[in-house]
């Protein structure tokens, strides 16, 4: 028997981990034109380059730096949390970077970011996404010089 000491769970929610309930967003206003803005992809879809090591498929605690100008044939999602029928059809649904590409290209952002960051999702543990991979993927970022990043689930 596993006993978790200070977690949070929602009454008569069932699931195959545990769901912490998580403390609410910090917002940012945007300040300029979208126009204007750099724009990164930070997902939790577990998308890595086929050339990566795989994402454990449960409980994986590291993230991936994926570049902007990537082939979808380089790239793969491994991730035991959700049925990967329709990413493996269009990456773009997960890891919507070459939509971001033509953003730029129409003029819509700025620039789309030339590194984005993957990890993989679930296993609940908040301690490390809060303390450790949220930091580095935020420091990414910030060196990145982005002004938005767009988050996806996994």
């Amino acid at each position: 028997m596993i006993i978790i000491k200070n977690i949070t769970t929602v009454p008569n929610m069932t699931s195959e981990i545990y769901t912490p309930i998580t403390p609410p967003p910090v917002w940012n206003p945007l300040t300029n034109p979208i126009t204007e803005c750099k724009v990164g992809i930070a997902s939790a879809c577990g998308v890595h380059l086929k050339t990566q090591k795989p994402y454990k498929l449960a409980g994986d605690r590291t993230r991936r730096q994926i570049p902007a100008n990537v082939q979808p044939d380089e790239l793969m999602i491994t991730h035991g949390g959700y049925d990967h029928t329709d990413v493996n059809k269009d990456i773009n649904c997960m890891w919507p970077y070459q939509r971001m590409q033509e953003l730029e290209k129409a003029g819509v952002i700025k620039k789309f970011c030339d590194v984005n960051a993957g990890f993989m999702g679930g296993g609940g543990d908040i301690e490390t996404f809060t303390n450790v991979i949220g930091p580095e993927v935020a420091q990414l970022f910030k060196e990145e010089g982005a002004d938005v990043v767009l988050l996806t689930a996994g």
